[in-house]
């Protein structure tokens, strides 16, 4: 079974919301070296927990824009390049 992180929400005020690139509904690939591809959301909880303070590298999938009307579409369809997000944690 695959497990997918996604972005449900931010937290108000907080780094990632204030630096406006995170968005709920984006996948979240990797935190620094840690990947995500599969992990729990316990793993992923813990990844960005553990993160040091400062610079920290974000992997990023954002999903691709809703089909047509009579187009099939899946949960997991998401654009396949990541992007990487540096993000500052005081």
């Amino acid at each position: 079974m695959e497990t997918v992180i996604i972005i449900r929400s931010l937290v108000p005020g907080g780094v990632a919301q204030i630096d406006g690139r995170l968005v709920p509904g984006d996948r979240l690939m990797f935190v620094n070296n840690v990947r995500l591809e599969n992990a729990s959301l316990d793993e992923a909880v813990q990844a960005l927990k553990g993160a040091p303070r400062g610079r920290v590298l974000l992997g990023v999938a954002k999903p691709l824009p809703l089909p047509d009307v009579g187009e099939t579409n899946t949960a997991h369809d998401f654009i396949t390049v990541s992007y990487l997000s540096w993000l500052f944690f005081d």
